[in-house]
């Protein structure tokens, strides 16, 4: 019953890497690299497909995704009788023949016949038979993903005279019947192979893919998706011998039940060639730095009216004594919470289900008597590996997460959906409100709790505190790696973002978006920030050296010219004089839109890659 039980998860169909994606991405000049020679009739030998990248618009949040495809084998041609006969010792096809593409066979049918082919060749199994769920790193026969099958099929749907396709009448249903009585499936690599030395993508029989389907483009993991985790129908491709040649073809791409047979459906094996995540071709070059660092003209090296961190530091043991001097320095402007940090504790609220991952809204507890809400968002089922994690801190958890969650504030999906798309690249994501929406009924009697319970402290001071207890949860989880924790936030979620890590060494990378990099820049001295410990700073203070203290970890400013301007180089530079101490000065680097407050789908795109490249793509 585990399978009926996966297919009632959710009530929205799932959505596959692919949705909506135009033929024509893939290119058409790749020469085949086949494994061995395909002869005809013969799905056995598999041909190499290479791997592509590719940019696809989220439709929820409208932000770009860059997704890449690994290299993978697939059959030259359609599984035939014969092969389905030799493994699964039945043949239910309509038409028979040797040579002719098995057919009448369901998607729990065909995932059946890999797993089996899997086991008679000594490949580790890719399906969960009881929820049809595919492990996409194993070594095993599979079915091609949606998005494997598009740029196998060389991006453009081949013409009738090269087809086994019906024909373009969809007038006369005699036509239609006479068509059904008088054709039929064809033998296998009846006709020309394509450019990758495929044969029959495109006509003879319908075939599956391992996804689930979505009407919306919502694409589920930045390497080799399998698609969302749930959903009701399976994607099929290709068309049949019967299927119209007319514009109502829509490149050939359908969906139905996964129990569902008929005469006009088959399918082809595949397999993963590269299971583990590789960046984009792009990241891979010293180039890409660059559209993190135009410095306009005269702000290249400028530091304006900030005082150089590194006056007679020449090495990183140098710094590190200065590094010390400078968090005592701030620790004690932020002040202390003067209690122990309570045991790492959760209450469960509820379980969130949706096509691209599984979430946990939950209370994490801060002090003995104060508890924070937190989503954790984890993008499968269950995790063979640990998996990096991006935190997102805001007012409330329902923005970052893209979803009315019955929070104090959600924008709505195209706002600063950080969380939603951190699960969607195939991170853990966590977001976490901000103590201000919950100690008290508003901001102000918020500061007038914490002052009444820690006098000492001072708003980010507390969030400090309250950062620290997220990362000690985070460790007490067998998922999450350790070793890759990165945070994202916006206006009040990027100081957030700025003080986290540059008090807890255990937050490797960073965003922090129009939050205002200078203390000049924004409302700092509002009491539920640092209020007037402005005031009392020596001198010389100022946030570059926070971001000083978070060298040579990852490092970017996203400005839009509200309150991050062009004068926030004057920051980024002067921090870059010490992630050159430590020979990391690309690890810093700033990106402004120049379109205001609230960043635009690239600036976002642009921080997403950012993370990924330093946290590492996920599968």
């Amino acid at each position: 019953m585990k399978r009926r039980e996966f297919l009632r998860d959710s009530a929205i169909a799932a959505g596959t890497l692919m949705s909506g994606v135009g033929f024509g991405e893939a290119g058409a000049t790749v020469k085949p690299d086949p494994i061995t020679t395909a002869s005809k009739g013969t799905a056995g030998n598999l041909i190499e497909v290479p791997g592509t990248t590719l940019q696809i618009t989220d439709e929820l949040t409208k932000v770009p995704v860059t997704v890449t495809l690994g290299k993978f084998l697939l059959s030259p041609t359609l599984v035939t009788q014969k092969e389905y006969e030799e493994i699964a010792g039945e043949n239910p096809s309509f038409h028979r023949g040797v040579d002719l593409p098995v057919e009448t066979v369901s998607w729990w049918d065909a995932i059946r016949y890999c797993n089996l082919r899997s086991a008679k060749e000594n490949l580790v199994l890719c399906y969960d038979l009881e929820t049809g769920f595919c492990d996409m790193r194993k070594n095993g026969y599979r079915l091609p993903s949606d998005t494997e099958w598009t740029h196998a099929s060389g991006g453009v749907p081949t013409p009738k005279s090269q087809a086994n396709l019906g024909n373009s009448d969809t007038t006369h249903v005699r036509s239609l019947v006479e068509e059904l009585d008088h054709s039929g499936t064809r033998p296998v690599a009846s006709y020309p192979a394509n450019q990758y030395g495929l044969y029959d993508m495109f006509g003879n029989v319908w075939e599956w893919c391992t996804d689930y389907f979505n009407p919306l483009q919502e694409p589920q993991a930045s390497y080799d998706s399998a698609g969302p985790l749930r959903g009701l129908d399976r994607i099929l491709r290709g068309g049949s011998f019967i299927s119209t040649t007319s514009s109502w073809a829509a490149g050939y791409r359908r969906c139905i039940e996964p129990e569902y047979k008929s005469r006009f459906t088959g399918f082809r094996v595949c397999r993963t060639l590269e299971p583990d995540p590789v960046l984009p071709p792009a990241h891979r070059s010293p180039e890409w730095f660059a559209q993190y660092n135009q410095a306009p003209a005269g702000y290249e090296t400028s530091l304006g009216n900030l005082s150089s961190l590194v006056t007679g530091i020449h090495s990183v043991a140098a710094w590190q004594s200065r590094r010390t001097s400078i968090r005592e320095k701030w620790l004690r402007l932020l002040g202390s919470m003067e209690i122990a940090a309570p045991p790492v504790t959760t209450r469960l609220v509820r379980v969130v289900k949706h096509q691209n991952y599984t979430a946990k809204l939950m209370y994490l507890q801060m002090e003995p008597d104060s508890w924070e809400k937190i989503l954790v968002m984890m993008p499968a089922e269950s995790m063979t590996r640990p998996r990096p994690v991006v935190i997102v801190p805001f007012y409330d958890v329902d923005t970052s997460a893209a979803r009315d969650l019955s929070g104090n504030e959600y924008l709505g999906p195209t706002v600063d959906p950080y969380a939603y798309c951190a699960v969607q690249k195939g991170y853990i994501a966590v977001a976490i409100r901000w103590w201000g929406e919950s100690y008290g009924e508003f901001w102000n009697e918020a500061v007038a709790n914490l002052k009444l319970r820690h006098p000492q402290v001072t708003g980010l001071g507390k969030w400090v505190w309250d950062a620290h207890r997220l990362v000690d949860y985070l460790y007490s989880l067998p998922e999450v790696d350790r070793t890759n924790i990165g945070i994202i936030g916006h206006s009040l979620g990027g100081k957030m973002s700025l003080y986290a890590p540059a008090f807890d060494d255990r937050i490797t990378a960073v965003v922090s978006n129009e939050l205002g990099i200078g203390l000049s820049f924004s409302n700092y001295e509002d009491y539920w920030y640092l209020g007037d410990v402005v005031d009392r700073m020596e001198p010389g203070t100022d946030q570059h050296e926070l971001i000083a203290l978070i060298a040579p970890r990852p490092f970017l400013l996203i400005g839009g010219d509200k309150y991050d301007t062009k004068q926030s180089w004057h920051y980024i530079n002067a921090a870059r004089a010490v992630y050159q101490l430590y020979g990391k000065p690309q690890n810093i680097g700033y990106f402004n839109h120049h379109t205001g407050h609230r960043p635009t789908a690239d600036a976002i795109w642009r921080m997403n890659e950012w993370l990924t490249h330093f946290l590492g793509p996920q599968a």
